[in-house]
């Protein structure tokens, strides 16, 4: 594990293509590790959550390779590893999993619902009316409560309640978020520790998955 923040590190500062085919050999080592991590979670989150027991580790790991069509940044690679432990797919699938991201200073384990389309959007929203009383009940376990605090992680949320929402709804901030996300951030020294970072993250999955459950429930209903 301790091959994987120094790799990225280098590559923040050099982020070109010359550098990452002279590196290629670290950056394998790096990737490898990654898998290998990836495929402990999934034996270990598997053991709880029969969503996820069958996936493959390749299909969960996310590209180095960035799209840089439609972006300003056109340094060709991320500077992070991503892996999505989800049904469905893997780091293809639409559903809420728990995503591990490894990154200098910003590493995270994270789950939910992330950029759904509009249909998407209001098909959530039905579900929070209903049943949000089961969402506010699993947020509030301490164990939940331990790892990702109490409120929902958003990156764009309305200033008005939606169309057809009263604003006095009792999960009126709920209604309004566009995505419906958890974060756990956790120190890079972990990742120096296999046990210790497997044993943190496996007990931050069992944590979140009835929260990643609702979600799954609430895009299937």
């Amino acid at each position: 594990m301790n091959t994987i923040l120094p790799f990225l590190q280098d590559l923040a500062q050099n982020n070109n293509r010359s550098w990452f085919q002279e590196n290629r050999e670290r950056y394998n080592i790096a990737r490898q590790a990654v898998l290998d991590l990836t495929a402990t979670l999934i034996n270990q989150i598997g053991q709880f959550d029969p969503q996820v027991r069958y996936l493959e580790p390749k299909d969960c790991l996310f590209r180095i390779y960035r799209d840089t069509r439609f972006s300003l940044d056109k340094s060709p690679y991320k500077r992070h590893f991503g892996s999505y432990i989800a049904m469905n797919g893997g780091h293809r699938s639409t559903f809420s999993g728990y995503y591990i991201h490894l990154q200098p200073g910003n590493c995270m384990l994270s789950g939910g619902i992330w950029c759904p389309d509009n249909q998407g959007i209001k098909h959530f929203r039905s579900y929070i009316d209903t049943e949000y009383d089961s969402l506010f009940e699993i947020m509030a376990q301490p164990d939940f409560k331990h790892y990702f605090g109490d409120k929902l992680t958003c990156f764009e949320s309305l200033k008005r309640p939606p169309m057809g929402y009263p604003a006095d709804h009792p999960a009126i901030e709920l209604l309004k978020m566009k995505q419906w996300l958890t974060e756990h951030h956790f120190d890079d020294s972990l990742l120096n520790n296999p046990q210790q970072l497997i044993t943190h993250l496996t007990q931050a999955a069992h944590a979140m998955m009835p929260f990643s459950h609702w979600c799954n429930r609430a895009l299937l209903e």
